[in-house]
């Protein structure tokens, strides 16, 4: 059977006649119904949403729920749990897929976690009417941090204070939602590390900054027992190369340049001074010595080596050394 259907994200779906959520994530299932709602309001003045529990499907319902009401109403029809759904909620959506209502929206949620309803969903698929959104889990570090950029548009916000919020929040994305959603209310101007640690940094005890400051200010062992614990806890190898490179990366763009001001690094006074008194304490070789380590470290963590936390380890070693070999 070929799949006729296209594939979309969420966050740019727009009302389709069938549309099919896939995947785990109810976030970003919730999101998917929340834009398509939002996108039919815009056109109609008074909009019927009807919710339905596949496992209590009867015969007949999508039939009678997607047509028309007395005054002409367009609906939006969301089956959850399609997963769990009767034989008569595959049967009637496979028939409904020959002819749709021209008046409403059917949305699907099936979590993929079970292969109920297979045939179902290769129908969907293979219909030219309908649509796929992947409402899965990311599978890469940096799909979630692309993510967390996206929540704060059109904000301008600091990589720092992005990578912060995934330490925080790990893979909890309605708290992601929520945080991102309550500093863009209040903050105005650009979003820093500092206004992300001000209002979320009692919740995490260890984040992969301090483990970069410790490591940059020469506290070695400090370092080192923060790394080891925030592996244990399951910090991603990634995120804390990403803020070991950030701390190198502030330091490259002074060192040796008398003419840096914090308005050219994008930082504030008591930032770049800290930065400044740091550079001071490198030598060439040596900053060129944490670069050169920075790349193999990030090759190290993706495979080219057995041990990524040795890696890292290797590299916490190396900043607290000021780059020295």
């Amino acid at each position: 059977m070929v799949n006729q259907t296209p594939t979309v994200t969420w966050r740019n779906l727009k009302p389709h006649p069938v549309i099919l959520l896939g995947g785990s994530i109810e976030f970003f299932a919730d999101r998917a119904v929340r834009n398509v709602r939002d996108a039919m309001r815009k056109k109609i003045d008074e909009l019927d949403t009807v919710y339905v529990e596949c496992s209590d499907y009867q015969a007949g319902q999508i039939f009678d729920l997607a047509s028309p009401g007395l005054f002409g109403e367009t609906k939006l029809v969301v089956f959850s749990g399609a997963e769990r759904c009767t034989d008569e909620f595959i049967t009637d959506t496979i028939k409904y897929l020959e002819a749709p209502s021209d008046e409403s929206v059917v949305m699907i949620r099936h979590s993929l976690k079970s292969t109920r309803g297979k045939r179902m969903l290769d129908a969907i698929r293979a219909s030219a009417i309908a649509i796929d959104v992947s409402c899965a889990d990311f599978e890469k570090d940096f799909q979630r941090v692309a993510f967390i950029e996206q929540e704060f548009a059109p904000h301008k916000v600091q990589k720092a204070a992005v990578q912060a919020i995934a330490d925080i929040f790990g893979k909890n994305y309605e708290e992601i939602a929520a945080a991102v959603s309550q500093v863009k209310l209040d903050v105005e101007g650009e979003i820093t590390f500092d206004v992300i640690e001000k209002y979320f940094g009692g919740r995490l005890e260890i984040t992969n900054f301090k483990i970069a400051d410790a490591a940059i200010a020469g506290q070695s062992a400090e370092a080192l027992v923060l790394l080891r614990q925030a592996l244990s806890q399951g910090a991603e190898p990634v995120l804390i190369l990403s803020a070991l490179a950030s701390k190198v990366e502030e330091i490259a763009k002074i060192y040796g340049d008398p003419k840096a001001t914090p308005m050219s690094i994008g930082k504030s006074d008591y930032i770049f001074k800290k930065i400044r008194d740091l550079s001071g304490t490198m030598t060439e070789d040596g900053l060129a010595n944490l670069v050169g380590a920075l790349a193999d470290t990030d090759a190290a963590i993706k495979g080219a080596e057995a041990s990524p936390h040795f890696a890292l380890e290797r590299m916490v070693q190396l900043m607290a050394s000021k780059g020295k070999l």
